[in-house]
């Protein structure tokens, strides 16, 4: 118990809780280096004497802005119809939650705001970049490696060209497309047709050499649309499917927002899902189980990503090296195949 009057120190917070003042420290800063049970003992501690953190002084002190980047590449508006975002940046503050540092939404979706950005972060405004949206090309990411700050890229990139200078974590969509695509050879399904998002999208890339691995030449290149990850999209690229005289039985979606796109202008050409045709998501938002019928899809760990996305920033702003982690996908079955 500390004298009255007297201005409780983290000393008095590392008695109390009886351990070490740098564990209260990394306690209090959310270090992820810090056990669950440990941070309770000590935030169990603060409250019981009283302790105030002094945040500007402490990131003063440390030279820290306390700000963790979330950078975002694509318009603005995205960041709330696209639920991709949506979890994986309520998985990263959720974490960030947990300690002192605070999200910032920087958006770099032109080029005079990737200056910006650019110049924002090379003068310290923040202690981690947290990139959402990592396909938007390799020049903002080198010049990003240039400032030295911890990044952190929620996403693979071809060849995998930042490994040892970028933490990174993304699930492996060639693995989970293979998933989607079994799904369909084991109910008997022979002529399959893809509706993808963007042909130069990365996500796009893999998930059709997924899909070729167990379906091989059935999914040649003209039984493949590219559109983009929307439902107007998907429903748009299956018209023209439909039109195109192509005959088959199932459809692998790139998104589960492309899947209810197809599904409704399959529905509207007379087809059954999934008695005439099969279709298949992919990302398990809650629209594929709200949806009736309940979409058949694979199950992307998005808000378990954002978080971990957090915690490697934190890692990394406490000194870690770079990491590479590899979320599992599984197929969820449901009403479509």
């Amino acid at each position: 118990m500390t004298s009255p009057g007297r201005r409780v120190t983290i000393a008095d917070v590392a008695r109390a809780a009886g351990v070490a003042p740098s564990t209260v420290s990394r306690a209090l800063n959310g270090s992820p280096k810090c056990k669950p049970a440990t941070r309770e003992r000590v935030m169990r501690a603060v409250e019981q004497t009283g302790f105030v953190v002094n945040r500007r002084g402490r990131a003063l002190a440390v030279g820290r802005s306390e700000a963790i980047a979330l950078l975002f590449t694509d318009p603005f508006a995205e960041l709330f119809t696209d639920p991709t975002y949506a979890r994986l940046c309520d998985g990263i503050v959720s974490r960030l939650t947990d300690g002192p540092n605070l999200p910032m939404i920087l958006e770099a979706a032109t080029p005079a705001e990737r200056e910006r950005v650019l110049e924002h972060v090379g003068r310290g405004a923040v202690d981690a970049v947290i990139v959402i949206t990592p396909y938007a090309g390799r020049e903002l990411l080198d010049r990003l490696a240039e400032l030295s700050v911890p990044v952190v890229l929620c996403g693979q990139l071809e060849g995998d060209p930042y490994r040892g200078v970028f933490s990174t974590v993304y699930s492996d969509d060639v693995i989970g497309a293979a998933l989607a695509a079994r799904a369909l050879e084991e109910v008997g399904r022979e002529a399959p047709v893809s509706v993808m998002g963007p042909a130069d999208n990365p996500a796009s890339v893999d998930r059709i050499r997924g899909y070729r691995r167990v379906l091989g030449s059935r999914l040649g290149d003209e039984r493949v649309v590219h559109t983009g990850w929307d439902q107007l999209s998907g429903h748009r690229a299956m018209r023209r499917l439909l039109a195109s005289g192509i005959e088959f039985d199932a459809v692998l979606a790139g998104s589960d927002r492309i899947a209810v796109g197809a599904i409704e202008a399959l529905r509207e050409a007379g087809r059954e899902v999934p008695g005439e045709v099969s279709v298949v998501g992919f990302d398990d938002h809650p629209l594929a189980a709200q949806y009736e019928p309940a979409i058949t899809t694979v199950h992307q760990p998005l808000r378990e990503e954002g978080e971990r996305a957090a915690e490697l920033a934190v890692d990394m702003i406490d000194g870690a090296e770079p990491q590479t982690v590899v979320m599992d996908m599984y197929l969820v079955e449901r009403d479509t195949v």
